[in-house]
């Protein structure tokens, strides 16, 4: 019987922990960033949060790929991991672009 590496365990759970942490990193920047919007008008916060969607749906995509490959000898977690964090992935894919928009619709100003 042969267990699933390390590097296979961490990349099925790459989506539910970089989506948080990214998601997270986000809504922090949302507390900073509104001031440089209305100062510069470059909308850095709906790049950034753009960015992150893309980070995040890459990992999701890993998770997903991790997925197709055939179960390792009698680790039946893997799959399910692999599939939540995808899932979970995408919520926070989401999240993250209705923070961007938020961004766009409100320009930082409004105090």
């Amino acid at each position: 019987m042969r267990l699933p590496s390390t590097s296979a365990k961490l990349m099925a759970w790459a989506g539910l922990v970089i989506g948080g942490v990214a998601w997270a990193v986000n809504t922090q920047l949302g507390e900073i960033l509104p001031t440089a919007d209305c100062i510069g008008k470059h909308h850095v916060s709906a790049i950034i949060s753009l960015f992150g969607a893309l980070i995040v749906l890459g990992s999701g995509a890993l998770s997903w790929r991790l997925d197709s490959r055939p179960s390792i000898g009698d680790d039946r977690s893997l799959p399910f991991s692999s599939r939540l964090s995808a899932l979970a992935a995408l919520v926070f894919t989401f999240a993250l672009l209705m923070q961007g928009a938020a961004s766009l619709v409100l320009s930082g100003c409004e105090r």
